[in-house]
């Protein structure tokens, strides 16, 4: 059973629900939730515990903690995309994200409003626009495991070439630390429209959505490929399940 989160420690309460960043506390402990959930192979797959423990702004400390049963391992049917929380008996949150907290631009954000309003009980969001660090943090879990990741799972482009290239240039960058910060430096030269040619996320300009099983998944994917200004979607990434849509401004 999961345990409420812990009181916020210190005398001095804190002054704001956002970090230093700008962001909420909310958008952040989803970025995190979503890291483990889309790359749950890397995380210890057997804990039954797990604490995270928040600095803020005003110097007090909030922890979380979360008890269950350990994780044993997706179904068969489930291989393909793992919920982070998928064997606790009383999840305490989810790593979804409000339509407001994706920050997304214009045309993506009608059509977020437009398949939520269609399906407001079954329609979760993951992810939204991504800054290049979040972008490369994102790719590079994958490029460990799969040094040809990214050719094999972007669309040509001479920005998906570049990436690929620092990759075979730099072998010995094994970790997903070293591998995220070269490829953070390779999109940070990119312009805008660079950018969005490679990955609509950076710019706001794309989102992800949680698979549906059944036949109210079927209808979801339909309704994601009617969606207005639509420029592109796909519900496979690289060999995972991935619900991704991304629009023109």
């Amino acid at each position: 059973m999961a345990r409420p989160p812990k009181p916020v420690s210190g005398k001095t309460p804190a002054r704001s629900s956002r970090t230093a960043s700008g962001r909420t506390l909310a958008q952040e402990l989803s970025d995190v939730l979503r890291v483990v959930r889309e790359h749950s192979a890397s995380f210890p797959q057997a804990a039954d515990r797990t604490r995270i423990s928040l600095s803020l702004e005003s110097g007090a400390r909030l922890e979380l903690e979360v008890t269950g049963r350990p994780w044993t391992g997706p179904a068969a049917e489930e291989e393909e995309h793992v919920c982070l929380f998928h064997e606790l008996v009383e999840p305490m949150f989810e790593a979804f994200a409000s339509i407001d907290d994706l920050d997304l631009a214009a045309s993506a954000k009608a059509g977020a409003q437009n398949l939520q309003e269609q399906f407001p009980n079954d329609v979760k969001f993951t992810s939204g626009r991504r800054s290049i660090e979040r972008q490369a943090s994102a790719m590079a879990p994958n490029v460990v495991k799969n040094r040809k990741w990214i050719e094999q799972t972007y669309k040509a482009s001479p920005q998906r070439t570049a990436l690929q290239k620092w990759v075979d240039d730099y072998p010995t960058a094994t970790t997903a630390a070293a591998i995220a910060a070269g490829l953070e430096g390779v999109m940070k030269s990119w312009t805008e429209a660079q950018q969005r040619n490679f990955s609509r996320h950076i710019t706001g300009d794309a989102f992800d959505v949680q698979p549906v099983a059944g036949a109210q998944g079927e209808k979801i994917k339909q309704a994601i490929a009617k969606l207005p200004k639509l420029n592109w979607h796909t519900f496979q990434e690289g060999g995972l399940e991935i619900w991704h849509a991304q629009f023109d401004t």
